[in-house]
């Protein structure tokens, strides 16, 4: 079983590498047609909203209880399955070009 500490590193490590691939994608969309950017921006747009919400979940779990912890996890979890979707969606972009 993940401790909290456990399930807090790896969130903060996953948020670091999922910002880093964004990153790396908006470098890719500035060489692109103003459709593609269109489709990307609004993918992007909802990727960002939706990382902002696990960022939040994050800071609630840093500062829950143990017990507190184990009752937010499920919903956390679900979050985190949707913005790996999400970042899914904005590769998705990309590679269907390629």
């Amino acid at each position: 079983m993940t401790t909290r500490k456990q399930y807090i590193d790896k969130l903060e490590r996953q948020l670091k590498e999922w910002n880093k691939q964004i990153d790396k994608f908006q470098k890719m969309a500035g060489k692109e047609t103003k459709e593609l950017k269109n489709k990307y921006e609004k993918r992007v747009k909802d990727f960002r909203k939706k990382r902002m919400q696990l960022q939040d979940k994050l800071e609630e779990i840093r500062e829950s209880s143990e017990d507190t912890f184990k009752k937010i996890k499920g919903d956390t979890d679900k979050l985190w399955e949707d913005v790996k979707k999400r970042l899914s969606e904005v590769e998705s972009i990309f590679k269907v070009k390629h």
